[in-house]
């Protein structure tokens, strides 16, 4: 089978879509194949110009939160949706008049400050300690390089700064906090009548002409749904691998690329001595590395002279080295240490002079080629079937396009076709869970031309086409077939207006009595987060009136499931306590400096001179 593909690949039309992708890259470049334009920046916010590479950076970002939260749900139509886009570019205009603001401000983060709070992340962290390869992975998984993670966090830690500066000015009075724990402590005593429409069943009649007039005018509402039937022809990676040939010349580059990788896999701790307090931050380096040439301790030096107070106070230690998170310099030197115990020449950055030491240096253990060929063997297996599977993949897209039936894409492929169930928007079992064959399904290509579909990568990376079996079209289904449905509809109608009718006459009588009948529940002194009474009855009764003395204060409270006739018989404020009440102070003024936030952040959207262009003027 595998032979047969080769064949085709290196035939013309196998070249002729080689051909096609190598001339898209020479004269268009890389931007033609996924959509990424060099001309004007398509968001520009007060004169500052966001590139089509940041947008189309958080906006990969975000589809890739999307398909991790929604899972099988995550279809190309949600993620692709302009709704998803505007999302994304208001987001980018927000970040963006706030970072100007507190550059306007002036509110400033250090590069050392910026790397403290990476490596002190949980995310990055491996058993407490930063790990550089879990760095490294995570911020790639999320579209990030080092830099550009860096200067996310630096913006970030700078927003942060400035909207804890704004808010902490916020204050509350003595009086608002006094009346707010008077409320909180309030308690009513209360009492509920409940009236629930599966208790008014047994009296409501529904006819045979009720039904039929009901679906009359809402026959719409009894669509059976589309759905189709597709033959499939599916291949699997997996499939070629026992097709493949791994010489031993294969095996031995694989062994020499995994020694290469391991000797590489290095873990360095590292300390340092931080000149920054003087003029002659150079001299002083100069002068310490001479005492610890001497034989003087680093740990003991870094103690005495570092002006990094929170590395010194341990010895001048830093932790593991990690790419990225230290200046280019200070890494690069880092990196020369070959022995535990050495320490660099002076170097410069924008922090002052340091001196490094090599703490503690690791590599990972390289096992011999015996106990590792089984493996190796099959990773280049895996990896030469895959590079065949791309041949396949278009070699299949071109057999879909010229086959009139998907047996002879079969037949080609030395495959089966297969059957699948009926499968309408919402199926989700079998093949149908996968939901690119879900939607290819129903595109116009299989249903309305009968064509067999493009290419499907399934989510194991498996390849379908497909092709309509059957197609049912959405339609209204037959009185028959919904009647039952109708009348238990127009039962539960009815009976719910019964119990309205009932619970407004239980509250008019209430109203009017001034009094409560035998069959009300036990009256009750309750608090706002009383459990004891029906779901939602507690906090409704705090928000009705406060009755006059020998009164009540009665009003529905309507539900999915019941409408309740709830009284307030009376009311009892609580003496506050003082502790209380300072924290109630500081509960408020944190309300106040959040609504003093947001009143800076609209006046500067409101100001702003905001343009879209391209992309990003798009409407959903």
């Amino acid at each position: 089978m595998l032979q047969s593909f080769r064949n085709a690949a290196r035939g013309p039309v196998g070249k002729a879509i080689v051909a096609v992708i190598v001339v898209a890259f020479v004269f268009f470049g890389a931007e033609s194949i996924i959509g990424i334009t060099n001309n004007s920046d398509p968001v520009e916010v007060n004169g500052q110009g966001i590139s089509t590479e940041q947008v189309q950076r958080q906006l990969q970002q975000r589809q890739l939160q999307l398909r991790q939260q929604l899972g099988e749900n995550a279809t190309p139509e949600i993620i692709n949706s302009g709704f998803v886009r505007q999302s994304v570019i208001n987001d980018i205009i927000n970040q963006e008049l706030q970072r100007q603001a507190a550059n306007d401000l002036g509110f400033q983060i250090s590069n050392e400050q910026v790397s403290k709070d990476i490596v002190s992340m949980p995310t990055f962290q491996v058993n407490g300690q930063f790990d550089e390869t879990t760095y490294i992975n995570l911020i790639r998984q999320n579209g990030f390089t080092p830099n550009t993670f860096r200067e996310q966090q630096s913006t970030q830690l700078r927003l942060a700064q400035m909207q804890f500066g704004l808010m902490a000015s916020a204050f509350s009075l003595d009086s608002e906090a006094s009346r707010l724990a008077q409320l909180q402590n309030q308690r009513r005593r209360v009492a509920v009548k409940s009236f629930r429409a599966e208790d008014f069943i047994d009296e409501v009649n529904v006819s045979d002409g009720d039904v039929q007039s009901y679906y009359d005018a809402n026959s719409e509402d009894f669509l059976s749904p589309e759905r189709v039937k597709v033959r499939y022809v599916r291949l699997s990676q997996t499939s070629f691998e026992d097709d493949v040939v791994v010489t031993d010349d294969d095996v031995q580059d694989a062994y020499d690329s995994y020694v290469a990788a391991q000797q590489n896999d290095t873990q360095r701790e590292i300390g340092h001595i931080l000149f920054a307090s003087s003029d002659d931050n150079q001299a002083e380096a100069e002068a310490a590395l001479a005492r610890l040439e001497q034989g003087e301790s680093f740990e003991a030096l870094a103690a005495e002279l570092s002006d990094d107070p929170i590395s010194a106070q341990d010895g001048g230690y830093l932790g593991e080295l990690a790419e990225g998170v230290y200046e280019d310099a200070f890494y690069q030197a880092a990196q020369n240490l070959t022995e535990v115990g050495q320490v660099s020449a002076p170097v410069e950055t924008d922090f002052g002079v340091h001196l490094i030491q090599l703490a503690d240096y690791s590599a990972a253990e390289v096992e011999p080629l015996a106990q590792v060929r089984d493996e190796l063997t099959q990773q280049v297996r895996a990896r030469k079937a895959a590079d065949e599977f791309v041949l396949v993949e278009n070699q299949l897209a071109d057999q879909a396009f010229q086959a009139d039936d998907i047996a002879a894409v079969a037949n080609i492929f030395d495959v089966d076709v297969q059957t699948s169930d009926w499968i309408n928007r919402d199926s989700r079992e079998g093949i149908a869970a996968e939901s690119n064959f879900r939607s290819t399904a129903f595109s116009a290509l299989v249903i309305d031309d009968g064509r067999i579909s493009d290419v499907v990568r399934l989510g194991n990376g498996d390849l379908a086409v497909m092709q309509r079996d059957d197609y049912e079209a959405e339609q209204v289904q037959p009185l028959a077939a919904v009647a039952d449905q109708i009348e238990s509809i127009l039962i539960n109608e009815k009976a719910q207006e019964r119990a309205q009718e009932a619970a407004e006459a239980e509250l008019a009588n209430v109203r009017a009595e001034r009094a409560l009948g035998d069959d009300w529940s036990d009256p009750q002194l309750i608090s706002r987060d009383n459990a004891d009474l029906p779901s939602g009855v507690a906090a409704f009764s705090f928000t009705l009136p406060k009755p006059a003395e020998g009164e009540l204060s009665a009003d529905l409270r309507e539900s999915r499931d019941r409408i309740d006739v709830v009284a307030v018989l009376d009311v009892e404020n609580l003496q506050v306590d003082e502790e209380e009440q300072v924290q109630l102070e500081s509960e408020l003024a944190n309300q106040n400096g959040q609504l003093d936030y947001q009143s800076f952040f609209n006046g500067l959207r409101v100001n702003a001179d905001v343009e879209l262009r391209g992309i990003a003027s798009t409407q959903p």
